[in-house]
């Protein structure tokens, strides 16, 4: 007859959670018949072997059923076929188990499948009647939380799994009574073993007894879809993941915890169930040489293997769990070959992401410096590099070489690293988290200014500090940012430019020009072509190149520190500017000047270096500006660092302070102030338009008639032929001057008025002709003209520094210290003033537009630049000659 028009005249409803054959062997015995016409009724398929005991019942029913015998049985018990798929192991598969392919079989290695059998609970039984539960036959049950007992393993009188086939079909089922073969020969195959299972002794728990809890939380994990406590609430993980974390765990305690250990951390009942050798339980050869790999065959086994798991997995966080992890592989440390970073491979399939994180965090004292950024350990989920070569060389691409200075000033401890030898390390190890790229690959990919052993050296240095973990911190989270966010700037791109056309110095004698700013004798011209070709590059000063060298001397990062500090808001915007042009001259148009990542990244976290945002601006200005203390000063007096105070000039400039009108004129700050006050069209207006004199304008704009003449020649306005126009009067003739004014000790005013022209003409005359002039009660005018013939004729380089009294006694000096270690021994083997002998060669540098000397730093001598050498040997031959 056909299943779907057939049902069954008594009808018995499932329990909840009952297996599918207690629930039809409970029909039968209803029913008062035997097994198999239920399962004929159903319209099960009957097997024709002779001599076999279960003729007529599937052996993998319980397992799994077709959609034909599911609807078979839905209709005829008048349930529904969901109800009955679920109380097949087929309910679990994917979440508790694994059923092979064809759906017929449980895959025994993956997640403690049993492929056979049941455990069970005696009370059960006998308060259900034989009713069996199918979470019962999971590898993952061990008690029943509601007699508070361990399941039962075995039948007490055979010593076997009961349930492992479906009962004989050809009696009245019992299903309290072990269904086995009988172990007497010849006995009866319908009546089976007939053990009375509800009589099995098993281990009673107390209420709150860990194992009952441990019980109740995998339940409620095998239940549900994903999980979400302790652990994996940063990063919830499904079911079959979560019980692979257990399982996993569960082998390393099945393998090689200690007993000792055990019992410090089970309870003794438990402990003891666990370590006592029960004879009645078969033990497979696999169980026995790899505990665990396969569902532990009894419950204590289990019990201990999940509640100490759970005991790891229920912590609050990743990090508390790794603790946890740690003392249980101290433990184990003995027993096992090795514990690594990838050992945790061996520990099982399907291992989710989270416990790799906490085992991870587990080895967290136990790594190099250089693997807590690799591996992200301070961050709330560390996990193995995901990162391709590919993906970090692209972000090398946005990382300058000397790193970010908003960042470096934080990073950096205030003693012990200098933040300049700190920045390219700094850059290389961003390189590092989610890599498995080498120190010295990282150094490479990063500018290649350092190396693998000097990278490690520092980070054994910032290992030591306190502060190390939140530093490992920063750089992740810089590190994730980079990675998701878009930055603006291709510093790969950058550090292959040719700077060599980089602020050139008409360009900066234009910006000086048009800022106010005094252009300096080529020393400020170098810093802030150095300055601004770092801010472009992202490389380090000592990589631009430079004929004079000596850009990674002490002295010259002293003074590019003091232009920092004294550099104004106009000069600023306008070296940004010539940026800007000199990467248009290059093609790059969509790129700002520089980029500095948020420090908002940095907020919650201990660093060691201070934070440039609590530097009391206007303070800092007038400390240096106003009071023209050096900023070692004003660090030490604002509570920071130098590096900090440098930082927060280079983003806020201090406004120039007032000028009188004499120091005006002499920075050229007038003309600025003119060009400001008087642009070109207002100038054309006023001179050409409205046909003003200059004297006129001069009086209308409060600037005087040379400013404005000097205005006119810049804007390219012609001036008038006028009396207004400075005229030569006469002509005199040089050897006269020299006779008159040198020889006969005239005056010009006494010259002028016999020439009949001004004082100031004739002043312009002796200017033109060579003629010094006598200062008011300055030395003779011999001495003058002798010094002035003396520099006519010495060597082209040294001209410029035989000017004013006492240049030849300058040089000599020089050229007597130069053979000395340093100064200071220079000025003691002399016999000078230490201060005096170094303010006559930083005249001398002046004069001649460069440094002379390298000074001494420690463990290094003082050494000649090449325009010292090329001065040195002028200064021989000059004396060579004289003496000669």
């Amino acid at each position: 007859m056909r299943a779907s028009a057939r049902t069954l005249p008594i009808r018995l409803p499932p329990l909840p959670g009952e297996a599918l054959d207690s629930w039809l062997e409970a029909t039968a015995r209803r029913l008062d018949t035997t097994l198999g016409d239920v399962l004929l009724y159903f319209g099960f398929p009957v097997r024709q072997r002779a001599g076999n005991q279960f003729r007529g019942i599937p052996a993998d029913w319980t397992i799994f059923l077709d959609d034909r015998l599911t609807a078979a049985v839905a209709h005829a018990t008048g349930t529904v076929p969901e109800v009955v798929t679920a109380m097949t192991l087929a309910h679990y598969d994917g979440r508790a188990l694994q059923l092979s392919p064809e759906g017929r079989a449980v895959t025994r290695h993956v997640l403690w499948g049993r492929g056979r059998g049941s455990r069970f609970c005696p009370d059960c039984l006998r308060s259900s009647e034989g009713r069996w539960q199918l979470s019962w036959r999971l590898g993952f049950s061990f008690t029943c939380t509601r007699h508070r007992r361990l399941l039962a393993d075995c039948c007490p009188h055979c010593g076997r799994v009961p349930r492992q086939r479906p009962r004989s079909g050809r009696s009245v089922p019992r299903p309290e009574l072990c269904g086995n073969p009988p172990i007497r020969p010849g006995g009866p195959i319908s009546a089976g073993c007939g053990a009375d299972l509800t009589c099995a002794p098993t281990l009673c728990l107390p209420l709150g007894h860990p194992v009952l809890m441990a019980q109740d939380l995998v339940l409620e994990i095998i239940d549900g879809a994903t999980v979400a406590f302790g652990p994996y609430r940063a990063v919830p993980q499904p079911t079959p993941a979560v019980l692979a974390d257990i399982r996993a765990l569960g082998i390393r305690v099945l393998s090689d915890l200690p007993a000792a250990v055990l019992r410090e951390q089970m309870p003794a009942d438990i402990a003891e169930a666990h370590l006592a050798t029960d004879p009645v339980v078969p033990r497979t050869e696999l169980a026995a040489d790899r505990p665990g790999f396969m569902a532990p065959p009894r419950a204590a086994d289990t019990a201990v293997a999940v509640t100490m798991a759970l005991g790891i997995l229920q912590q609050p966080g990743i990090h508390s769990a790794g603790e946890v992890l740690r003392v249980l592989l101290e433990s184990v440390r003995e027993e096992l070959t090795q514990i690594s970073v990838t050992s945790i491979d061996d520990w099982g399939q399907g291992i989710s992401p989270v416990l790799q994180s906490v085992h991870l965090a587990a080895l967290a004292s136990s790594l190099r410096p250089s693997e807590h950024l690799r591996y992200r350990i301070t961050t709330e989920t560390p996990r193995r590099p995901v990162r391709t070569r590919r993906d970090i060389e692209q972000r090398a691409r946005k990382i300058p070489t000397m790193f970010w200075p908003s960042w470096t000033v934080r990073l950096a401890p205030p003693a012990g690293i200098h933040a300049r030898a700190l920045a390219p390390v700094l850059a290389a190890l961003l390189l590092i988290p989610d890599s498995r790229m080498s120190l010295d690959q990282a150094a490479g990919l990063a500018g290649d200014v350092v190396d693998g052993i000097e990278i490690s050296r520092l980070l054994q240095e910032l290992d030591d500090l306190p502060q190390w973990p939140d530093i490992v911190t920063a750089l992740d989270r810089l590190a994730d940012h980079i990675d998701t966010d878009d930055i603006s700037i291709d510093y790969g791109r950058r550090r292959l430019l040719d700077y060599t056309g980089l602020l050139l110095h008409d360009r900066w004698l234009e910006i000086c020009r048009r800022t106010g700013t005094p252009p300096g004798t080529g020393r400020r011209e170098r810093i802030a072509r150095s300055q601004l070709f770092q801010r472009l590059s992202g490389l380090p000063v000592e990589s631009l190149p430079d004929d004079l060298g000596g850009l990674d001397s002490a002295e010259f990062r002293a003074t590019s520190l003091h232009f920092t500090a004294l550099q104004t808001p106009e000069l600023a915007h306008a070296l940004q500017q010539e940026a800007l042009e000199f990467l248009a001259s290059h093609h790059i148009h969509d790129e700002p000047v520089t980029w500095q990542p948020p420090t908002t990244l940095l907020s919650g976290l201990s660093l060691p270096g201070p934070d440039p945002g609590d530097v009391d601006l206007p303070r800092l200005h007038q400390l240096v500006r106003e009071r023209q203390h050096p900023i070692q000063h004003a660090a030490r007096a604002l509570g920071t660092t130098v590096e900090a105070i440098r930082h927060v000039f280079d983003e806020h400039p201090a406004p120039a302070p007032p000028l009188t009108k004499t120091t005006a004129r002499a920075t050229g700050r007038t003309r600025q102030q003119a060009r400001q006050a008087i642009p070109a069209e207002r100038l054309i207006q006023l001179y050409l338009d409205e046909h003003r004199s200059l004297r006129q304008i001069a009086v209308i704009t409060g600037f005087s008639r040379r400013v404005l003449t000097d205005l006119a020649n810049e804007y390219g306005i012609p001036l008038r032929e006028g009396p207004q126009d400075y005229k030569r009067r006469g002509t005199v003739e040089r050897d006269w001057l020299i006779d008159q004014y040198v020889h006969r000790r005239r005056t010009l005013p006494d010259l002028a008025r016999e020439a009949g022209m001004s004082t100031a003409n004739m002043a312009r005359w002796a200017k033109a002709h060579n003629v010094p002039l006598r200062s008011r009660g300055g030395a003779s005018h011999s001495q003058a003209l002798r010094a002035a013939d003396q520099a006519h004729r010495a060597p082209r380089v040294l001209r410029p520094a035989l000017s004013g009294q006492g240049a030849s006694e300058r040089l000599r000096r020089f050229a007597a210290a130069a053979a000395f270690p340093s100064l200071g021994a220079a000025a003691s083997g002399l016999g000078l003033n230490a201060f005096t002998l170094v303010a006559q060669i930083n005249r001398i540098e002046r004069e001649l537009g460069g440094p002379l000397l390298v000074r001494a730093e420690r463990g290094r001598p003082m050494t000649l630049t090449p325009l010292g050498k090329r001065v040195l040997r002028a200064i021989r031959t000059s004396q060579d000659g004289a003496g000669a």
